[in-house]
């Protein structure tokens, strides 16, 4: 299935079960630096909650680990939001059609790690990664948005003081 595709059924998956608006929508992110050309970063979706936080969603619908952890590290430049209260959830599409194997999302888990070895003294997003499939049987099995956030939200980030 191709990307837009599968943003368009994560979409319908979640209006479907939750209602339509149950999302925040697309979010974008601007870097000017003097003497450089403007950077933007997006992510697919976003979840805005009433506690204050805040899911950014990717849809991978490739085999994309390093992509994505390059997205994780500008991300983390260019976000100015709370990192207590903001996570990064990347949900994965792809299925190898050779083989039938899905996605592992521990490669994206990896990666991102790898990328906060390289500066550990800062206070990184938390992070978090799945494949479609498991993410729709924890929809299926949410009452709410909310508890659907609450399964999803990772645990992962370092923190540093």
């Amino acid at each position: 299935m191709a990307a837009g595709d599968n943003e368009k059924n994560f979409l319908c998956l979640l209006e479907t079960k939750f209602g339509k608006g149950c999302l925040s929508g697309k979010q974008r992110y601007t870097l000017n630096l003097e003497g450089f050309e403007q950077v933007e970063i997006s992510v697919d979706q976003s979840l805005v909650l009433d506690d204050g936080r805040t899911l950014l969603i990717e849809i991978d619908s490739g085999n994309m680990a390093k992509l994505i952890a390059g997205q994780y590290a500008l991300l983390n430049g260019m976000n100015d939001d709370c990192r207590e209260n903001t996570a990064f959830v990347v949900v994965h599409y792809y299925t190898d059609s050779k083989t039938g194997r899905d996605y592992t999302p521990q490669r994206t888990l990896k990666n991102i790690n790898a990328i906060q070895h390289f500066s550990s003294g800062e206070n990184w997003l938390k992070y978090n990664a799945i494949h479609i499939k498991e993410f729709r049987t924890l929809v299926a099995s949410s009452n709410s948005i909310i508890e659907l956030a609450d399964k999803v939200w990772p645990n992962k980030a370092l923190k540093r003081n």
